[in-house]
């Protein structure tokens, strides 16, 4: 049998060799050593995994390392040789889901794991388990195993690396930079503390962009030669409006990876804050073509008429490019008809929304059984159907019924356990209450919904004005206009920010 990698993955893999095969060969012999020397758990220093295959063992690690430095497409390619060489590998099927391209493949990977761990490490059963309540809304219970994993390796960094990331999804900030130290602490020679502390500075309150630089610069220190390291340090530039540093670090990053689409991505989203939309559509499509994805590139794209202030030609795109790939899978469908779902709201263009509702709701149903079919994600499927049809009575000023809608999402919620489940419901009711100008109503929601949101900020700013209190709707209306990443939702609002903030 030949156990070598497949072309793609040998060729990529071999032209970027120095910048991996060192955390390529220690993550190896950590997980080798592990095994065969029968390391207590409070000893190891890296993920135990089970399977019966060396070479199997050697792709896995393969995968993590690629994964680490931020190439999901080459790291997935690795998770599945490693299942081509052992079929019941439960960790690699886990981990595959964490690559995966559409809702079919994360559940049936997830089912595949869970059901291939029962003789392995706890880290591999509490992952699992984990990565189950993703499925379920058990936002609590998903945080309790990481904290086990954590507690029953504590010399393992990525343990504590991934104990901040959850630390981080459930708003506590202060946790998960102290988790990113205590990783970066037990290994500073490897990028994963590093890359979770100069993200959390970047994105989560208290924003500390000197120090989201300082671990970008060091990310970059480790792995000089990987694109994924001088992508996170153009993201740290774009932060501070530096966009020709920005641009030169995500340049590099396509030079030495030309194969991997995050580079041009990041490109495109440069040139489109700068204006260059002609560009950008190009960084796009080169991306689009070197992604197993064609959801981001048609999105990414259909965003540079969003910005210059083109909705109608936003929509078409996407139209057009969902007709023109017969093949695309559930998920990414989805995903364009949110958008143009969340183009129509936001234009209250009621028949373009009538129109995209009208084809989600089916796509939920398909998504829901990819999934699993469980009994909280029918209530996910059935909690977004009722958004839209809630946002579209609204749109048709029957706010009556879209109030009953969006407290019936709430009831529907009742079995749900994680604590931010009525995020959505608050923003909803939130734009109800704004659309009547019933301005102090709209800021109590839009206060108790994601807070990390631009578009939820950015209503929540219209709410102010509109209650008088202009400090208050200035400062956020600031805030929005410095974010420079790219989302529907920014893209809906930048130009109308800036204008506003032009009269302060």
């Amino acid at each position: 049998m030949n156990n070598s990698p497949p072309p793609e993955i040998k060729k990529n893999f071999m032209k970027n060799i120095k910048l991996s095969l060192l955390a390529l060969i220690a993550t190896c012999l950590l997980l080798i050593a592990c095994k065969n020397n029968k390391v207590s758990n409070a000893e190891m220093t890296e993920m135990p995994v089970t399977t019966s295959s060396l070479d199997a063992e050697k792709a896995f690690a393969e995968g993590l390392t690629l994964l680490d430095l931020g190439n999901r497409i080459l790291a997935r390619n690795a998770f599945t040789e490693a299942l081509r060489t052992d079929k019941n590998f439960g960790m690699a099927y886990l981990m595959r889901a964490e690559t995966a391209t559409s809702a079919k493949e994360y559940g049936d990977d997830l089912a595949m794991g869970k059901d291939n761990v029962g003789n392995a490490s706890k880290w591999e059963k509490w992952y699992a388990e984990a990565m189950a309540t993703t499925l379920t809304g058990n936002r609590e219970k998903r945080l309790e195993f990481f904290q086990k994993i954590a507690t029953e390796y504590p010399m393992a960094a990525r343990a504590q690396a991934e104990l901040g990331f959850e630390y981080g999804a459930d708003l506590q900030v202060e946790k998960a930079r102290e988790s990113f130290a205590k990783a970066i602490s037990l290994n500073p020679k490897w990028v994963g503390g590093y890359s979770g502390m100069a993200n959390s500075c970047l994105f989560d309150k208290p924003i500390d962009l000197k120090k989201a630089e300082e671990n970008a610069l060091k990310m970059v220190e480790i792995s000089p030669l990987s694109s994924g390291m001088h992508i996170v340090l153009g993201d740290v530039y774009r932060a501070r409006n530096d966009f020709a540093k920005a641009r030169d670090a995500y340049t590099k990053a396509v030079e030495m990876d030309d194969k991997n689409p995050a580079g041009y991505y990041k490109l495109g989203h440069t040139n489109t804050y700068l204006g260059n939309f002609e560009e950008a559509r190009k960084n796009y499509a080169d991306a689009g073509a070197k992604d197993i994805r064609k959801g981001g590139s048609i999105l990414y794209t259909a965003y540079t008429w969003l910005y210059a202030n083109d909705a109608k030609a936003a929509t078409k795109y996407i139209m057009d490019q969902m007709a023109a790939v017969p093949d695309m899978n559930t998920s990414e469908k989805n995903s364009c008809l949110n958008t143009i779902a969340e183009i129509a709201l936001h234009y209250n263009d009621a028949a373009m929304l009538t129109t995209a509702v009208n084809l989600i709701n089916p796509l939920n149903d398909q998504i829901n059984r990819d999934l699993g079919n469980s009994a909280e994600i029918r209530i996910y499927g059935a909690v977004d159907s009722l958004h839209w049809q809630s946002m579209l009575a609204m749109v048709n000023k029957n706010y009556n019924m879209a109030r009953a809608e969006v407290e019936n999402m709430k009831k529907r919620l009742d079995p749900i356990t994680d604590k931010r489940k009525l995020e959505g419901y608050e923003h909803d009711m939130g734009l109800i209450e704004l659309k009547q100008n019933n301005f102090n109503e709209a800021i109590s929601h839009f206060t108790k919904a994601n807070r990390n949101d631009m578009y939820n900020k950015y209503c929540l700013a219209l709410a102010y004005e509109g209650a008088g209190n202009k400090a208050a709707a200035d400062a956020l209306y600031r805030e929005v206009a410095a974010y420079n990443f790219n989302e529907t939702g920014n893209a809906l609002i930048r130009n109308e920010v800036k204008k506003k903030l032009e009269g302060i």
